[in-house]
Order: C-alpha cells, then sequence, then structure tokens
C-alpha cells in the first residue's frame, strides 16, 4: 500500500465566486492530481444521506420516536436536512419541528423566515473587504448549497443566536456538566433553550454537540480574542457556600490557562 504525503495549501479569505476561495482551490486540484478526490462537502449529498440513514434513525429509534423537535445549526446543512427529512417522513408534517439554529451573518435566518437568502450585514454599504459577523465557527453561511437546499422544505422556523448568547451557554455547561464545547455546539444549545421558553416543558427536544472546545482556542475561547469585540466573558467556576476563595481562584486560573495555552498554535474550526 502506498501512502500519499499531506500537503497543506493556505489561502487568504476571498469569496466563493473567487478562484482563490479555499473550496475552488481545492476543486483544482483534485482535478489536477492523479488519484485526488474532492469532498465537497457542500454540494456532495453523501453529507445529506449520512445523516438521513444514520442519525436520523438513530435519534428516531433511541427516543423510541418520542421526539417533538429537532434543533441544529447549518454549516454544510447536510445534519438539518437529512436528520430533518428523516424525522418528518416518520412522524409526519405535524409530528415533529425542525428548527434552524442560526448566528449573526448567515442567510439562512430569513431564507427560512421570509423565504430570502439575506443578512443585515450583507446591504448596500454595508459590506467590509473582511467584515466580521460572528465569533462562531462552522456554522451559519452566506449562500445556499446543495445540502441544505434538498431539505429546506422540512424546516419550519429558525432562530437567531448572538455571540453573547453562545459564549455565556458555554461557559454555563462547562460550568454545570463539565463539558468543554465549540461554539457549533453552544449554538445549538442556546436555540434549544430558545425553543423552550417558546413552547414550555413537557417536550422531548433534540440537538447535537458537534465540535469539542479544543478545536476553538484561539477564538471562542480565547479571552483576549472575546474581549476584542467587547463580549463579556462569564464566570467558569460557580461558587460554593463552604468552599475556600482561594482554592476556587486557582481553579479559575488553571482554567483560563488551559484556554489560553499554546492559543497562538492551535488552529481553529
Amino acid at each position: 500500500m502506498s501512502h500519499c504525503p499531506l500537503q497543506v495549501k493556505t489561502v487568504d479569505p476571498a469569496s466563493i465566486v473567487n478562484d482563490n476561495h479555499y473550496n475552488n482551490v481545492a476543486k483544482k486540484i483534485a482535478d489536477t492530481t492523479k488519484g485526488a478526490f474532492y469532498t465537497d462537502q457542500f454540494e456532495n449529498l453523501a453529507n445529506f444521506r449520512a445523516h438521513y440513514n444514520g442519525t436520523g434513525k438513530e435519534i428516531y429509534e433511541q427516543t423510541n420516536g418520542q421526539v417533538d423537535a429537532f434543533i441544529m445549526g447549518a454549516g454544510t446543512g447536510g445534519t438539518i436536512s437529512g436528520v430533518g427529512t428523516y424525522l418528518k417522513e416518520k412522524k409526519g408534517e405535524g409530528g415533529v419541528k425542525i428548527i434552524l439554529a442560526d448566528p449573526t451573518g448567515s442567510v439562512l435566518y430569513h431564507r427560512v423566515k421570509d423565504g430570502i437568502a439575506y443578512a443585515p450585514q450583507q446591504a448596500e454599504r454595508k459590506l467590509e473587504r473582511h467584515r466580521f459577523d460572528t465569533i462562531t465557527e462552522g456554522v451559519g453561511i452566506d449562500r445556499l448549497v446543495g445540502n441544505f437546499l434538498i431539505g429546506e422544505k422540512y424546516i419550519d422556523d429558525a432562530i437567531r443566536i448572538t455571540d453573547q448568547q453562545c459564549v455565556d451557554m458555554a461557559h454555563y455547561i462547562l460550568r454545570n456538566e463539565g463539558i468543554f464545547i465549540g461554539s457549533s455546539s453552544s449554538l445549538n444549545c442556546a436555540a434549544v433553550v430558545e425553543y423552550c421558553k417558546q413552547i414550555g416543558p413537557g417536550h422531548t427536544i433534540v440537538t447535537i454537540l458537534c465540535d469539542g472546545g479544543q478545536r476553538h482556542l484561539t477564538k471562542f475561547w480565547n479571552y483576549d480574542y472575546l474581549k476584542k469585540y467587547n463580549l463579556k466573558i462569564p464566570p467558569t467556576i460557580s461558587r460554593s457556600s463552604n468552599g475556600d476563595d482561594n482554592n476556587k481562584k486557582k481553579k479559575k486560573m488553571m482554567i483560563m490557562k488551559m484556554m489560553n495555552k499554546n492559543s497562538e498554535k492551535q488552529p481553529s474550526l
């Protein structure tokens, strides 16, 4: 068996219509390299089928079909489309709600709400060469892609989540559950909370923790980066009634060191 050496090609940020956009560069490399394969995660419907045949079925079986809503962000759109289509086909149109969780700057919120793929950040005279929309990464897109469109008709509603809500939720889960999640997972959980406020108790709501905090050390879990965008940093260690203040301070310092350690060297998605 021969092994292909790993090669990494870095590219500058560019519009999807630009030949230098990372997707276009990857496709060109695949087209001109013998034995290469372009995964094309946005348009390759194997993405959708994996979640339709796998994730959706697993959720349905593990809840014994008693799932009232599935809430998910869309990076490529494959998860929400695949799971949403499967659950709608099993439970019927009124049997389950499929809710999109969407960050600031993504066009999908208004696509679901109003039928128009639009974000206020894309308004005329507001576009910037390197605009900043959100600290979340790997979720939310500014164009319509095949893996989202194939299941779009089954999405019932959308919830817009702010960066501060994502930060707050990630710290809440770390503090109370001991789970170190990334920005996409935090977005999903924040949207679940907002939806539960709308419908009240007594329902089974499913989402997915799709990324860990280890992949987000340079931005989402970097306190200097958060402060740069005026985001408030919640307490990571909860106060106990009989705890030792010095011990709590030491624990908090250890967690802060963990989040910022080698942050310049750690890639984020």
